[in-house]
């Protein structure tokens, strides 16, 4: 994977994964060749390959499972595993899971060298800043979609409800671990909403104001294998297809790519726009990301240098098209694309009547509104959102 030298955190790849081998990355991780002490940050969701990987790596090293972990992550919870007395004397900090999960276990390990409350550190004018690196990090997902693996954020949420983005290279996991056999058990439902917000990272890195020529090229790279790979995917899963498995290796690293485009630029106003939706309805992530999705590319387009690199993704599929005829190919494809996923698209698709449009107003200040290109200003936003009442 060439968009790894553009990542600083090492990558490594597995069909499948046993202790011995997780417990020896560990140590080279950490430089330590006594023997660990492991938190390992987990979710509930039923893994059979996944227990038995941490089965195997008790036998090597002193595991603490920690697994206070739900969806959009509360601080508070993530506070009481800081505060469990078995976390004091861990040496690594191994996340494995969704992006929720992996966002709790890189708050863990930056507390862990910087202390405080996590609260502290949240929001605009936060009363503590990001100092010392993470203790060591590794980040195993089990979903191809938030490429949180290779990120410097996390998201979190507080007691009154907010999402807030916390950021810093310091936060950035000591190693990625992909393992392709943790997603066998994958619902398609799962499959589809991970795999729009994968693709979700990478069109934001392109019509966002922070691309640079590099991170175009990744993020087109990892585009084009999304929405190659996603479709085959969600049918192999819904069928048991026995190509299920390479399929899911090649979702897992074109995600692990739009990771490292979004790393470099930021998301724009679509993830803006999320936060809302999971805050007031609780919308999952990936659904409040794609919700969007197409309102944003249409606004996107304006701007010519955007156009041009989404024409050169719809070309990868339509080679003969014009410019313009590639990129209204391309809204087409992904407009089908989420149609087959069943991805919600109108308010009354998700059971909410938008009662308030100025519920949005709160992302107003969001620095990933603010990334978007062209700008997108407040009536811009309404216009946008009442149009999918």
């Amino acid at each position: 994977m060439m968009e790894s030298l553009l990542s600083a955190v090492p990558i490594l790849s597995f069909t499948e994964l046993n202790g011995s081998s997780l417990a020896q990355l560990l140590r080279f991780a950490s430089k330590n060749e006594a023997k660990l002490s492991v938190c390992a940050v987990i979710d509930n969701a039923p893994i059979p390959y996944k227990d038995c990987l941490l089965k195997e790596l008790s036998e090597y090293a002193t595991v603490h499972v920690f697994d206070q972990v739900q969806p959009n992550p509360q601080t508070v919870d993530i506070m009481s595993m800081y505060a469990d007395p078995r976390f004091l004397g861990c040496d690594v900090i191994v996340g494995i899971g969704g992006g929720s999960t992996l966002d709790s276990a890189k708050a863990l390990a930056m507390l862990a060298t910087n202390g405080g409350e996590l609260d502290e550190y949240l929001g605009n004018q936060s009363k503590r800043k990001i100092t010392e690196r993470s203790r060591t990090l590794v980040l195993i997902p089990t979903t191809a979609g938030t490429g949180s693996e290779v990120t410097k954020v996390g998201v979190y949420t507080d007691a009154t409800g907010r999402k807030y983005t916390l950021g810093s290279p310091l936060m950035m996991a000591h190693a990625a671990v992909l393992v392709s056999c943790l997603l066998d058990s994958v619902p398609p439902s799962l499959c589809a909403a991970t795999g729009l917000d994968a693709l979700d990272h990478a069109l934001e890195s392109i019509w966002n104001k922070n691309s640079t020529a590099l991170t175009k090229i990744v993020a087109r790279n990892a585009a084009i294998e999304i929405l190659e790979t996603l479709p085959k995917l969600y049918e192999a899963i819904r069928t048991n297809n026995p190509k299920k498995r390479s399929l899911t290796q090649a979702m897992l690293k074109a995600s692990t790519k739009a990771g490292i485009a979004f790393n470099l630029t930021g998301t724009a106003a679509g993830h803006a726009i999320s936060f809302i939706l999971s805050e007031e309805w609780h919308v999952p992530h990936g659904l409040a990301c794609a919700f969007t999705l197409l309102e944003v590319f249409d606004w996107a387009v304006q701007d010519a240098t955007n156009k041009m690199e989404l024409a050169l993704i719809g070309n990868h599929f339509h080679p003969t098209f014009s410019q313009e005829q590639a990129v209204m190919a391309l809204r087409s494809d992904i407009a089908a694309l989420m149609q087959d996923l069943a991805i919600p698209t109108r308010f009354s698709d998700i059971n909410v009547t938008l009662s308030d449009i100025t519920v949005f107003d709160r992302c107003l200040d969001d620095p990933k509104l603010h990334n978007q290109r062209p700008p997108l200003q407040k009536e811009d936003l309404y216009r946008m959102l009442e149009a999918k009442r």
